[in-house]
């Protein structure tokens, strides 16, 4: 399908922030590989890409291209077997960039959050790109990858362990080393792009409807949505022993696309037909120096973070969901002031002083359970999400990964498959059942 393209992997906005991060995790995972940045600053492209290449590795490609130009977009889509898209915000550039890549048998990944856009990229793009045999696959990055991936591991887990599929996955995440004490830690300026890309655009239920991109046949959607409604109000989890609230920076992301795996994979050995996924945020990760204290007397100060946390993101639902402008102006307003802007991230070192861990378990509809764990190094979204789209470009690029049956506009679990597990190490990613 790709045979005698110049390039395995072309990274298109290799010249903004994460861009940068990427090149940096393409040098060392993909050394082997041919690959290209793509973007509009030729001169800036140039100094990039001529600084730091090892020596005698590959030097990278420098290819002209524009989000706004449909024909340079094509002459891309035509050099690459894989195209890495870092050129957001997805919902005003990221449709084009899909059209190239499927009249061009090329696969793509995005780092995107705009879940009322992937839906409507699934309604008008899906049966094409599976028609041509490609796999688009938005939200690769810390939003969606890794917990897609994470839920299809631990489920498989629990089949292997057990013989039994699995009924409910419940995974809480908590960031380690550097502690997070403002909003630019635990959010990226693309990921606050997204929000101010719902806040604009987005007219839809996505938000609070998590089966909305459940394929569009499924006559039990409604009953998906009520069974996997996201939990805004902060409870203790006792399999944690912490206070847990709404995830962290965007808890309306995940649910969606890991619901959609589910419907894609539709392997009865694997998830029950009643799956339900929940997720969440460690509060004593987040509290200070939980370790210090008697676990009694940090529950007031986790559900007080707890608090600080569901408020906000609740108000961000109501006002993306609700009629009011005044309320979507207002928000929008609030992160323009207090936001990192795309393009703009932290010092290196403080790059990789951060890292994150996941808590995992299966339950099958027995009670059988299976406890997992997942460790990634570095930020979330700076650090670990360039690192992790990289490997999953590269794996398929070389065809490791992508073995499964699933083509068109897919998501990372059921495009990519159990391999990613392997793949992600690489990226600083790792997996143990415990």
């Amino acid at each position: 399908m790709t045979a005698g393209r110049p390039y395995d992997v072309a990274i298109l906005g290799a010249t903004g922030y994460t861009g940068r991060q990427a090149v940096r995790a393409m040098r060392r995972q993909g050394a082997d590989l041919r690959w290209a940045v793509a973007g509009r600053n030729v001169a800036a492209m140039q100094a990039l890409v001529g600084d730091g290449t090892r020596r005698g590795a590959r030097k990278p490609g420098v290819l002209l291209a524009d989000t706004t130009d449909a024909a340079s977009l094509a002459t891309l889509a035509s050099q690459t077997k894989v195209l890495l898209n870092l050129a957001g915000p997805y919902a005003q550039t990221g449709e084009a960039v899909i059209e190239a890549c499927i009249a061009h048998n090329t696969h793509c990944l995005d780092l995107s959050g705009e879940t009322f856009w992937v839906r409507r990229m699934i309604e008008r793009y899906h049966d094409a790109a599976a028609k041509a045999q490609v796999r688009i696959i938005p939200s690769c990055g810390y939003e969606v990858l890794p917990f897609d991936i994470a839920t299809l591991w631990i489920a498989d887990a629990l089949r292997e362990r057990h013989g039994q599929a699995c009924r409910e996955v419940k995974l809480v995440v908590a960031f380690t080393g550097r502690r997070i004490t403002r909003l630019a830690d635990a959010a990226s300026g693309g990921t606050l792009a997204t929000m101010r890309m719902l806040l604009e655009h987005d007219r839809s239920d996505s938000i609070r409807n998590m089966a909305c991109l459940l394929p569009a046949a499924r006559a039990d959607a409604a009953a998906v949505a009520r069974r996997n409604a996201i939990e805004w109000t902060p409870r203790y989890d006792a399999d944690s022993g912490a206070v847990v609230a709404p995830s962290i920076p965007a808890p309306f992301v995940n649910p969606p696309m890991v619901l959609r795996s589910w419907a894609l994979i539709d392997d009865a050995t694997l998830f029950t037909s009643d799956f339900r996924y929940r997720e969440g945020s460690n509060m004593a990760a987040l509290v200070a120096a939980p370790r210090l204290l008697p676990a009694a007397a940090t529950l007031p100060l986790q559900f007080a973070a707890a608090a600080s946390v569901a408020a906000p993101l609740a108000g961000l639902g109501a006002s993306v969901c609700g009629p009011l402008q005044f309320q979507r102006q207002a928000l929008a307003k609030l992160i323009e002031r207090f936001a990192p802007q795309p393009g703009e991230g932290p010092s290196e070192a403080a790059l990789d002083a951060m890292g994150y861990e996941f808590t995992l378990f299966a339950t099958a509809a027995d009670g059988q359970r299976v406890h997992g764990r997942v460790t990634a190094e570095g930020h979330p979204g700076y650090r670990s999400t360039p690192e992790m789209v990289v490997a999953m470009a590269c794996g398929l690029a070389l065809g490791t990964l992508g073995r499964t049956p699933h083509v068109g506009l897919v998501t990372p679990a059921s495009g990519l498959g159990l391999e990613a597990v392997e793949a992600l190490r690489p990226a600083g990613v790792r997996f143990s059942l415990l």
